[in-house]
């Protein structure tokens, strides 16, 4: 492979690794080829490979063994919740459908709970956050491209559940909302895909928007199931939604007396 010797040789270098690895052309399991012939193959330094290696080791996604070589982790080793390696499943992977399923598992399990949460504890600038990113949603499917102010629904919808996760008011939820964005912003995109249309799922939304506005937390967690409901439809996940449904947050702490201001960490 020809690359140009400009300042970005290794971004390009780590850009073409990246696209092997995502796209399965290196398997989980496999040794990347050795220091040298990448050297070759790319027509660059050693430090140069080196660092572009380094930055898929801070993901978790390759492993050097003394010895043996470099080797392809298993996912559950991957920083998915990276930014950059959610681009990348985004831009190269082949079989998106096992990132799909994980970050599936992860909203079910968790954001009807945060959203009971958001539903006693949102503020009024929180329920404006909230508001506008529906409002949003709702101009952007009003576009044949769906589109709104130059940003697009898949954009308005991760904001919607962001701001859910800022509404809680926990210290340690807002973190994981944050963290986790990229990853829901990627699964949003895979569902409004594969939706056959939006504005269901738009009704849905709202119907989440106003149990928190009245602070109806029963109502907050059915809505939001709703909403994953619909995901798992679209994504033909439906086995796997009923599967996760009664492991939830919001049941385990309904079933144990949990789901009170009391236990809610400041």
């Amino acid at each position: 492979m020809a690359l140009s010797t400009t300042p970005d040789l290794r971004d390009q270098i780590t850009e073409e690794l990246a696209r092997q690895l995502f796209s399965a052309d290196l398997k989980l399991g496999d040794f990347l080829p050795k220091e040298l012939d990448l050297t070759e193959q790319f027509g660059v330094s050693r430090a140069t490979v080196r660092s572009a290696l380094a930055t898929f080791t801070s993901h978790g996604i390759i492993v050097r063994i003394s010895g043996l070589g470099t080797r392809v982790q298993d996912y559950q080793d991957w920083n998915i919740l990276s930014p950059q390696v959610t681009t990348w499943i985004t831009q190269y992977g082949r079989d998106t459908l096992i990132f799909a399923k994980e970050i599936f598992r992860f909203r079910k399990a968790v954001e009807p709970y945060i959203s009971m949460e958001a539903a006693r504890r949102a503020t009024a600038k929180d329920l404006m956050q909230i508001e506008t990113a529906w409002y949003g949603m709702k101009a952007a499917i009003e576009n044949d491209e769906l589109i709104y102010r130059g940003k697009h629904f898949q954009e308005f919808d991760a904001e919607f559940h962001e701001a859910i996760y800022q509404a809680s008011h926990n210290l340690v939820w807002v973190q994981i909302g944050r963290s986790t964005k990229p990853a829901v912003f990627f699964l949003i995109k895979k569902t409004t895909e594969a939706a056959t249309e939006l504005s269901d799922s738009l009704e849905r939304h709202r119907r989440l928007l106003e149990a928190i506005r009245l602070r109806d937390a029963e109502a907050a967690r059915k809505a939001c199931e709703s909403i994953i409901d619909r995901a798992a439809f679209d994504l033909e996940l439906s086995d796997l939604n009923e599967e996760i449904k009664q492991n939830s947050l919001a049941h385990v702490a309904m079933g144990s007396g949990l789901a009170n201001d009391d236990f809610v960490a400041e």
